[in-house]
Formats: structure tokens, C-alpha cells, sequence
């Protein structure tokens, strides 16, 4: 059973824990096939957990296990996830290793076990090292934080998305911040902003949806209402965790393209050879919405005619609820 032992808040990694590293990337290894057609460079996403920590901890234990210790420990995983690549063809471009360790490169500056900083849930990590030289982008890694509240033991919240189960994809999901759908496709404010004098200084002001917008808006609603009452059986419920709406940021925008890009690169060996194989995910969420990045935007569609109403009809509505969302949170 977990024990959860908190520094600043972030519970402490350790063997005992379910601190998780998932999908580093880019871990670059040359792979197959041979000469002269290959080796290819081929970006993996590598995985690995706490239950797999080595050189931990040896005197202060939690749950009986040791705890993950600055530039000291690592999770040593048997399957890390870049086992398609191959050692003849030079393994990792940087490290060449393949199945290496997961170290961290961030940790808690004010508590110590045995002397060294502890390492934590959000603390960084990067996968594969043949040594201390990094190889895939820093990441934050994913357990449970304590807010403060709640009694003696606090308050604990995942930090992982509850619809897809990876990290939340936006400040205001792990905050818990959602918005209705509503709410997104009709704001009641653009946010766009004038500037005044008053007092000698430049102020900016909420500037009021025209009625030109306020009915595009509407009509963008009352589409995506409309595609969803003909196609019922291709939608989680409403109230799901899977149909949470969120106002996001550009950066955070960019990344979650990013992700569902990288991951739908046709270099990819772990893309599904078939979207509609792939998992469904967030149809009622637009990924400029916070919508998970696992599947076309917004999911495998089954039925040709829903295919094309929701691709035709429902990208301009999300566009648009997209950028006078962004607007109104600016």
C-alpha cells in the first residue's frame, strides 16, 4: 500500500509511491531497417515509475521502501519503451542506450534525506541515460500534491487529467477550473480590449461582444447541438470527465497540437495503424478547449455522415468559441 509523505506540498518519490514518468520525448534512436534502406531515427516516448527506483534511500524509509534522492537515485525500467530500436544501428543519437535510466533533474531545495535534496511528483525528469548526459526533453512527473487543507493528512488532488490519465493539459485543469460548453462557444465578453487615458495613465477595458458575434456565437452553439442530437452514440455523457470544458492559453494550446502531431507522425511505431482503433477520447471537447491530445481532434468519428458534420460544420464553431474564449481569459 502507498504511503504519502509530502516536501512543499508534493508528495516524495519513492519505491512505495505511484510516482509516474510517462512519455518522454523525444528519446531519438536509430532503428530498422538495415542498410542500405536504414537505420532511421525514430523519437520514442519512454515511460517509467517508482516502483522500479534504484540507489534510493537506505536509512530514512517510507512505507519501508526508499525514497528517490537528488543525483543519486533512478527508476531502472525492463521495458522503457524505445525497445523497438535496436544497439547494432547505434542505439540513442546522444547516448546510444537503449532501455536506460530515468534520472531527475529538479527537487526539493529545503528537506533532505540522508543529507541530499528529496525528488518529487512535478519534479523534472529525463529517460534513457547511459550516464548523467541527458537525452529527452525535461518533464514533470506525476503522483499527488497536498493543498494544505482538509485536516492533518490534507488535501490530495491527482495531478493527471481524469478523462486520457496523463498529465492535466492546462493550468486551469489542475486547478479544476472548467467552464460549461456554453460557456466556450458563446462567451459573453470577446475580451478584447480599448485603451483610455484616464488619470494620465493607459488602462485597458473589456470591449462587449457586437451583435454580429454574439450571433455567430450562437449559431456555432446551436450547430455543435445540432451534429450531436443526430449523432448521439459517438459522444461520452455530458456530465462525463471526458466532456470538461477549459479555457487554455496559446502555449498550452501549442503543446497539446504538439502532442497529438508528434504522436500522429506517420514515423511514429506506436500510431495506430487505424484511427478508428484508437482510444476515444473528449468527442464533446475540441483540443482548443483543453480536449485530450489522443485522437483526431476530437476523436475517431464512426459514421461517415457525423464525420462530416462534425469536421465541416463544427471546426468553424470551435474556432471561433476558441479565440473569443482565449480573448475573454487574456
Amino acid at each position: 500500500m502507498t504511503k504519502n509523505v509530502f516536501a512543499g506540498m508534493w508528495e516524495i518519490a519513492a519505491e512505495n509511491g505511484m510516482n509516474k514518468s510517462i512519455a518522454r520525448f523525444p528519446d531519438v534512436c536509430m532503428s530498422p531497417p538495415s542498410p542500405p534502406a536504414g537505420p532511421i531515427p525514430i523519437p520514442y516516448p519512454d515511460t517509467s515509475f517508482s516502483n522500479n527506483l534504484k540507489s534510493g534511500s537506505s536509512t530514512v524509509l517510507i512505507g519501508g521502501k526508499a525514497a528517490a534522492l537528488a543525483q543519486q537515485s533512478y527508476y531502472q525500467e525492463p521495458v522503457l519503451g524505445d525497445e523497438a530500436a535496436t544497439r547494432t544501428f547505434g542505439a540513442n543519437v546522444v547516448t546510444h542506450q537503449i532501455t536506460g535510466k530515468t534520472y531527475f533533474q529538479a527537487w526539493c531545495m529545503d528537506v533532505k534525506f540522508e543529507g541530499k535534496n528529496v525528488c518529487r511528483h512535478l519534479d523534472i525528469t529525463t529517460s534513457n541515460h547511459a550516464s548523467e548526459a541527458t537525452t529527452t526533453a525535461p518533464l514533470v512527473t506525476a503522483e499527488t500534491q497536498s493543498t494544505g487543507g482538509g485536516g492533518a493528512k490534507g488535501e490530495q488532488r491527482s495531478m493527471l487529467c481524469e478523462c486520457c490519465g496523463n498529465l492535466a493539459h492546462s493550468a486551469a485543469q489542475l486547478r479544476g477550473e472548467s467552464i460549461t460548453e456554453e460557456e466556450f462557444y458563446n462567451p459573453s465578453q470577446t475580451g478584447l480590449r480599448s485603451i483610455t487615458g484616464k488619470g494620465g495613465k493607459q488602462t485597458l477595458r473589456n470591449l462587449d461582444l457586437t451583435p454580429k458575434q454574439r450571433a455567430q456565437g450562437q449559431r456555432g452553439l446551436n450547430d455543435a447541438q445540432g451534429v450531436r442530437e443526430l449523432c448521439p452514440d459517438q459522444m461520452p455523457p455530458k456530465d462525463g470527465p471526458c466532456s470538461k470544458y477549459y479555457r487554455i492559453t496559446p502555449a498550452e494550446k501549442e503543446a497539446i497540437d504538439t502532442h497529438y502531431e508528434n504522436f500522429a507522425r506517420n514515423d511514429n511505431p506506436f500510431r495506430p495503424a487505424s484511427w478508428k482503433g484508437a482510444k476515444m477520447i473528449a468527442h464533446r471537447v475540441p483540443r482548443s478547449a483543453g480536449g485530450c491530445p489522443t485522437g483526431p481532434n476530437t476523436s475517431p468519428v464512426f459514421d461517415d455522415a457525423c464525420k462530416d458534420l462534425d469536421g465541416t460544420i463544427l471546426s468553424d464553431a470551435q474556432q471561433f468559441g476558441y479565440e473569443t474564449a482565449l480573448n475573454h481569459s487574456l
